[in-house]
């Protein structure tokens, strides 16, 4: 039971109890989610909009790789946020499961203003007859998992890191739209990705190493997220991709994922076209090699 925002090494390892506890006992697995994840309804108090690390679909995605059996998604919305955690665990957790064990995260919370977490499960498990499993924090570099630092990573660039975290490359989905056509001249044509997920997060503005998956194909190529400074003075940020390929492709109106696997440098202001296009053949240059 959890929100699972970026599926990432630390979750996996609440996942991993889940199945080792039912395969012991020979019963199915289950997982109790959100959808939307539920820090996208609550009101935080005027705090910066939040952003998820992944889709509701990739979430999914990799519960359906690591073998659950069963995935409850619980439609979330503000009538939701206001149930009790008693009435959370009376009237869905026990009612539809009637679990032998439970599984949850070492900061998991549910129910109105969090009232739900360890301590509670621990204080009902007698009465409803089930065992509470807590699974402490995973780290890395004896720096604690968790889908805030890796919401830092992203922020700051550092998708390496992130990367390292999630157990996954951090991806990105989107239909091609048409842009302005300056990536043609200088010949480092451009796909701009227009995000199908408004609500995920973009990482940081620069140039970083992409795998481009198009019509099931797999295509190396370099992605730049940013405000384009060289070759106009004001822009929103746009995020674009050229695919380091022979082929002639028409991308346009088409759905891609872009897998981000390095970051090349951050987005800077050149002198003229000519200087940036000698930038952008080290970049490609350095992903080739990557």
């Amino acid at each position: 039971m959890g929100s699972f925002d970026g599926m990432h090494v630390g979750h996996m390892e609440v996942i991993n109890t889940v199945k080792s506890v039912a395969k012991k006992k020979d019963i199915p697995t289950a997982v109790i989610t959100f959808d939307p994840h539920p820090k996208t309804v609550i009101n935080n108090n005027g705090q910066e909009k939040w952003f998820n690390i992944t889709s509701t679909n990739k979430k999914l995605e990799i519960l359906e790789q690591n073998g659950i059996d069963y995935v409850w998604l619980v439609p979330f919305d503000n009538d939701f946020a206001n149930i009790t955690a008693q009435y959370f665990m009376d009237n869905y957790i026990i009612e539809y499961f009637k679990p032998e064990d439970i599984i949850i995260g070492y900061d998991h919370h549910f129910g109105n203003k969090r009232e739900g977490n360890a301590e509670f499960l621990t204080k009902h498990s007698e009465k409803y007859n089930y065992k509470l499993h807590v699974v402490e924090a995973s780290k890395i570099n004896n720096i604690s998992i968790s889908s805030t630092q890796i919401r830092q990573f992203i922020k700051k660039c550092n998708v390496e890191s992130a990367n390292n975290f999630l157990g996954w490359n951090y991806e990105l989905s989107g239909q091609v739209v048409k842009g302005s056509g300056v990536g043609n001249k200088i010949k480092f044509p451009t796909a701009n990705v227009n995000p199908e997920n408004k609500n995920q997060l973009i990482p940081g503005k620069g140039a970083y190493c992409v795998d481009v998956f198009v019509d099931n194909k797999k295509y190396l190529g370099m992605c730049n997220i940013g405000v384009r400074p060289t070759l106009y003075e004001k822009s929103e940020i746009v995020i674009e991709v050229h695919l380091i390929t022979e082929n002639t492709l028409s991308l346009l109106n088409k759905n891609i994922k872009l897998n981000f696997k390095s970051f090349i440098r951050k987005e800077k202001k050149y002198e003229n076209t000519n200087e940036l296009v000698k930038q952008l053949e080290l970049d490609r240059q350095l992903c080739i090699s990557n």
